[in-house]
């Protein structure tokens, strides 16, 4: 009885020493707007991690939020342990370049795992008249919440492909739910809505009464993109992905990454890797995001920051590819 004592209080000891390493016994994961893929996909992940690690005396949650821009900065301050970001905004924050230039580099980041692509999804009404990325100049455009990645990649878009900035349009910055619904009310024109396929504000505009469609790249699109904007890469959306979708929409798309505090331990990090590993298929059938991740590759599309050192150890044992550019030197 007593060497039961002895080891209840050693195992009491490292669950502390544990919460102690990142400040708290629960992990908070910042996401997205309520209407797109981050928020579901990390209300999911939570619920996994809760489910299979209870004994570690860890309590994940998932927090809704403006976006990458906000998540990386909640990071920064440490008001969140974990989220879910654009690759390119998460090493342009560790590395302080383009949007963070002349800012303090948020150099606590460390990669989880990279995602799905995030795909620029940018639909309008029909009845506005447009039918390419120039009929953009002066409509009402929804560039997505105030400082998030999505506003960022809006405004990249809008200069590469079309030669116009904001002053050239009416840009709201709400989420992609109230977006959809004021698309539909004739109160925008269109808007932006960079996430993971299938995104829920993207189908409820299709399957409404409002006709909308969505604007696609070029080939010459994409050329432009490799000179301002190189992180971005082909992605098909297939017909019948969203309702009355008839046919394969040919857009672009950022990697996105789970990316944790770099203070989190090892063993955490590595505990969550293999529940991901384990119920991926059983994720796959709660949200379509998952199907999107290319669980072969984790490391491909992830820029600037490192992997977390126990994310570098679960991919090693288990034989996934680890380039020696994502290991922390």
């Amino acid at each position: 009885m007593k060497k039961l004592g002895v080891l209840l209080s050693v195992f009491v000891v490292a669950v502390c020493l544990t919460s102690a390493a990142y400040g708290a016994n629960f992990m908070t994961i910042v996401t997205g707007s309520t209407g797109g893929t981050y928020y579901p996909v990390g209300t999911i992940l939570a619920n996994h991690f809760n489910e299979a690690l209870e004994s570690s005396g860890i309590k994940w949650s998932a927090q809704s939020s403006g976006g990458t821009a906000e998540n990386l900065e909640m990071m920064k301050k440490g008001e969140a342990e974990m989220a879910i970001t654009m690759a390119n905004l998460t090493g342009f924050a560790y590395t302080g370049t383009v949007t963070y230039e002349g800012k303090a580099k948020i150099d606590n980041l460390r990669y989880v795992m990279g995602l799905w692509p995030d795909v620029t999804q940018f639909v309008f009404r029909k009845e506005a008249g447009i039918n390419s990325w120039a009929d953009l100049k002066g409509k009402k455009i929804a560039v997505g919440p105030a400082a998030s990645g999505t506003e960022f990649s809006s405004r990249v878009l809008l200069k590469a492909l079309a030669g116009l900035t904001y002053d050239d349009i009416v840009p709201e910055r709400v989420g992609y739910t109230e977006a959809s619904q004021a698309l539909q009310n004739g109160m925008l024109d269109a808007f932006n809505a960079e996430a993971g396929v299938p995104v829920g504000a993207v189908a409820e505009l299709y399957a409404g009464r409002t006709e909308a469609g969505m604007l696609e790249f070029s080939e010459e699109d994409m050329e432009k993109l490799k000179v301002d904007a190189p992180f971005y890469y082909r992605v098909v959306i297939p017909a019948g992905t969203y309702p009355k979708q008839e046919k394969d929409l040919n857009v672009a798309g950022i990697k996105s990454a789970l990316v944790v505090e770099k203070s989190v331990p090892d063993e955490v990090v590595y505990q969550m890797l293999e529940v991901i590993y384990k119920d991926k298929e059983q994720m796959k059938t709660e949200h379509a995001g998952f199907t999107k991740i290319d669980f072969d590759n984790p490391a491909d599309g992830l820029f600037g920051a490192p992997l977390h050192p126990g994310a570098v150890k679960f991919f090693k044992d288990k034989g996934y590819p680890v380039p020696d550019s994502a290991i922390e030197k």
